[in-house]
């Protein structure tokens, strides 16, 4: 019996007033996203114009567009599964996709790791990706006022810039300069008067390592991490960032175990997974194939998945760390001593066994 496939969330989040609802509405009312069930938070501004009032989960509303929408009254898990037994019950129009939409001032970490991890939500739903509008005009002043804005800018696989027109392009650039050096992995498109392609919102893919494409040639561009790992170090002392949010690419050119880099990434999640924003990584684990695809939000990571084959000819086990108040010299360390510490267990089972 063939799987069902899974419903792709694209989660949309961005700080107070940079026209995420602006964008949203925009998108929804283009050809082809009829389909689209959308998720606004119950504290957020009121989504989508005048359409989305107060609704309550047990009547999720069907938009002029098409769109089904709801707003969160308590747990996301509950919401997500209320509008699937509702689609299936044919309650509800089928949606082929789903938007959420957070609140100006919401964490979006807690969203992402209930899409990567909660039983009831994974097996009908994956995380697609997560979209972050920056105002072009205020977004530098957020971005050294509000942690939350920082946080959101760090976590999204693609930041879109809003009220450009209204920007002059001095703030533009340096604003952009500043969120590529806190998340260089990050696409970054302009947005005036929140007309944006829907492949803006729907169509990055890149968040979830079992839908990467076959070689993973785009899950970690080398040549973005290769330039910000030479240049961050002798930058780092005054970089744009002006907070405690750093960036940074751990390499390896000799394999590291599974075992070692489990051991790793459960020191990291246990003592300081607050603090570890975003991890994505592409790792050799010297076993035959390809390398291991890794991400993880925080605490919670993705099964790590392995690849056919290498996207490149570069074997080198590359990890990228988005972190707030830890150091590369730290985790790079900690690495270390994981490896160090299983190839001396191994290296001792050996000799027991001879």
């Amino acid at each position: 019996m063939k799987k069902p496939e899974l419903i792709p969330v694209s989660v949309l989040t961005g700080f107070l007033g940079s026209g995420k609802t602006t964008v949203l509405n925009r998108v929804l009312k283009q050809k082809g996203m009829e389909n689209t069930a959308v998720i606004v938070n119950e504290f957020g501004e009121v989504g989508i114009d005048h359409l989305l009032v107060e609704t309550a989960l047990e009547g999720a509303m069907l938009l002029e567009s098409g769109c089904v929408c709801c707003s969160i009254r308590g747990d996301l898990v509950d919401t997500l599964e209320m509008l699937r037994v509702r689609r299936d019950r044919g309650e509800i129009p089928r949606f082929d996709r789903v938007v959420l939409e957070t609140t100006g001032l919401a964490d979006p970490a807690p969203v992402l790791q209930t899409l990567m991890k909660e039983p009831t939500v994974v097996r009908c739903y994956r995380l697609n990706g997560i979209v972050a509008t920056v105002d072009a005009v205020n977004g530098l002043a957020q971005l050294d006022q509000e942690e939350i804005a920082l946080k959101q800018a760090a976590l999204a696989g693609r930041l879109l810039l809003t009220k450009t027109d209204m920007a002059r392009p001095e703030q533009i650039a340096k604003l952009e300069a500043r969120l590529r050096a806190l998340n260089p992995g990050a696409t970054v498109a302009h947005v005036i008067n929140g007309e944006a392609a829907p492949g803006l919102l729907f169509d990055d893919g890149n968040y979830d390592p079992a839908v990467v494409g076959g070689d993973g040639d785009d899950w970690l561009p080398a040549a973005t991490y290769q330039d910000h790992e030479h240049d961050h170090e002798q930058d780092h002392a005054d970089h744009v960032h002006g907070d405690d949010i750093q960036t940074f690419c751990l390499s390896r050119d000799r394999p590291v175990s599974w075992p070692a880099l489990r051991t790793w990434l459960d020191s990291l999640t246990s003592l300081r997974g607050s603090d570890l924003l975003r991890v994505k990584g592409i790792v050799n684990t010297g076993d035959s194939g390809g390398p291991l695809i890794l991400h993880g939000v925080q605490h919670v990571f993705h099964p790590p998945r392995r690849l056919a084959d290498w996207p490149d000819g570069d074997r080198r086990t590359r990890i990228v760390c988005i972190t707030r108040g830890i150091g590369r010299e730290s985790l790079s360390n900690a690495l270390e001593v994981s490896i160090g510490h299983h190839d001396n267990h191994g290296n001792h089972d050996k000799r027991n066994q001879g």
